[in-house]
């Protein structure tokens, strides 16, 4: 598992970041999920993947596409060492969730150290041609927190970009 994604692809697991921290820190009110949601972000990501030359050209392109003005850093924590503080939870079945937390609210993260240690070119060629992947890599992520912050009563749409 990287970045809280369940690959051991490196690029996979950096491309899935990228388009969960943009997905996340999406303006609610405005971009609302529909069914053809998803859908609409592997057309999205496809094409700012297409143009860019670097993984700061595709954040810039990916963002207001998916209505996000700026990125939380709630949804950039990815671990001094790259490993995302993850909470282990039981449900109600037994089984053990995962939801992502700071470890340290002091220290907050922004995707440099991640963007710095990968290989850009790889990446955006692992979102231009597996763009269906690396969103369902966001889409399972999404699931696996869903019943946690409904355990937990966390609700995504309160947290602030403090």
């Amino acid at each position: 598992m990287l970045y809280g994604f369940d690959t051991d692809d490196d690029n996979s697991a950096t491309g899935a970041l990228l388009i969960y921290a943009i997905w996340r820190s999406r303006d609610l009110r405005r971009f609302r999920v529909t069914p053809d949601v998803w859908a609409r972000v592997e057309r999205f990501s496809k094409a700012a993947a297409k143009r860019a030359r670097g993984l700061p050209d595709f954040i810039e392109a990916l963002k207001p596409r998916l209505l996000c003005g700026t990125i939380s850093p709630r949804w950039m924590e990815v671990g001094i060492k790259g490993d995302i503080s993850m909470l282990a939870v039981r449900n109600s079945s037994g089984g053990t969730e995962y939801i992502q937390h700071a470890a340290d609210p002091e220290q907050r993260e922004f995707l440099t150290a991640a963007i710095d240690r990968c290989d850009q070119q790889a990446v955006i060629r692992e979102i231009y041609t597996r763009t269906a992947y690396c969103v369902l890599l966001v889409r399972d992520r999404l699931e696996r927190e869903k019943p946690i912050e409904k355990h937990h009563h966390i609700n995504v749409e309160e947290i602030s970009d403090e």
